[in-house]
């Protein structure tokens, strides 16, 4: 099983709406059969955490098979404007705006 976290910068007060713009885009997702059901969460300032990960927003997920996006057969779902919405709130100003790590799950 691997574990999948895609992180992203987020403008400074803007995380919580970024967050639930992105559980809309995740559930799009997830509806589609694109993957599993994902865990968006995010911190903007109010709880404790290294000052690096402030203003961020996380979406993870679970999957048995690592695939290309971009493979022949896929068809990527219709995300409306909520996706246009959600990149209008990435923090452009240093590097990049996201970021994806893969994990191996030992169970």
């Amino acid at each position: 099983m691997y574990l999948i976290r895609r992180t992203y910068k987020i403008k400074i007060g803007q995380a919580r709406k970024a967050a639930l713009l992105l559980r809309q885009v995740a559930d799009i997702y997830t509806e589609s059969g694109q993957r599993t059901k994902c865990n968006v969460y995010y911190n903007g300032g109010t709880l404790p955490c290294p000052k690096d990960e402030l203003n961020r927003v996380y979406m993870q997920w679970s999957t048995e098979i690592i695939d290309s996006p971009y493979r022949d057969d896929n068809k990527f779902p219709d995300t409306g404007k909520v996706y246009e919405e959600f990149r209008e709130l990435l923090d452009t100003s240093d590097g990049p705006t996201s970021w994806i790590e893969f994990w191996e799950e030992v169970k």
